[in-house]
């Protein structure tokens, strides 16, 4: 039996900047196509990204959910440096405030090279984490930070150097690992001390190579959400759906169900449109 259940709220939710203010926890998967991003934010107002998506997208939800405000990214975490996940980043550090940045020890081309001029021209705190990270955010709100190990630094392939992330905060938790391969997901499994969530963000779009059975039983999740487009390459893979709702899980996809809100209150965990 799952650790917590899901209210599914039938009426979609507008926001105000004021009630974008709530003293809650949320985190928005942003339906970005064939990409990742989605946002975490506290009770105490601080607003984490992690990846930007295939292309300007993010932008746009973002200036929805803050509603015409121009926002604060406290902390802006690419978890590895694949266009699908990077590209929105750059003009995303133009036009806010980024305070802080967790980049992966390695990312290639134009996309890279401009994240980095245009957080570095914004006053950006930018570092690159090479062991677990753990920050205490604010009262009963936590992340940490599992950066690849030194096994990975010089693999081929750039799935392998994701950074993945344990969000615990204020009655909502989430585990992410990027586009982690099975044999990254292993490594995790090692090295973290615990993993487990309400929500799973399926890694790699729920590709086949990825999302093992080991390692989602360690995140035992009651909600995996899948970040995948139209043109999927195959992704998600028919075997982890299935494998998913016969444990219980209830799966959320972007392309078939949008943008997608959770957020906590009162202990229960609710799902609903973000707009």
């Amino acid at each position: 039996m799952r650790f917590f259940i899901i209210i599914i709220i039938a009426a979609t939710a507008v926001f105000s900047w004021s009630g974008f203010k709530t003293s809650r926890a949320e985190a928005i998967f942003f339906n970005v196509g064939q990409g990742d991003s989605f946002l975490l934010h506290t009770p105490g107002g601080l607003n984490i990204l992690v990846d930007g998506g295939p292309d300007w997208y993010t932008l746009y939800a973002l200036g929805r959910y803050f509603s015409g405000h121009r926002p604060v990214i406290d902390l802006l975490i690419l978890s590895h440096g694949h266009d699908d996940h990077l590209s929105a980043l750059p003009e995303l550090a133009r036009r806010y405030q980024v305070k802080r940045a967790f980049l992966p020890a390695r990312i290639n081309g134009d996309a890279g090279s401009a994240l980095f001029s245009s957080l570095t021209e914004s006053g950006a705190v930018i570092s690159y984490p090479a062991d677990k990270l753990c920050l205490e955010l604010e009262t009963d709100c936590r992340l940490c930070l599992f950066p690849p190990g030194k096994e990975f630094l010089d693999s081929d392939d750039d799935n392998d150097l994701s950074s993945a992330i344990n969000f615990n905060c204020a009655g909502l938790s989430l585990s992410a690992a990027g586009d982690a391969s099975g044999r990254r997901e292993q490594a995790l499994l090692a090295e973290a001390d615990d993993l487990r969530a309400q929500i799973l963000k399926a890694s790699h779009h729920g590709s086949a190579y990825a999302n093992s059975e080991d390692f989602i039983e360690a995140v035992n999740p009651g909600a995996l959400i899948i970040s995948v487009g139209a043109n999927n390459y195959g992704h998600p893979d028919a075997k982890l759906i299935h494998r998913a709702q016969l444990s219980g899980i209830k799966v959320w996809r972007t392309d078939e169900d949008g943008d997608i809100l959770f957020y906590a209150k009162n202990s229960q965990l609710y799902v609903s449109k973000p707009w």
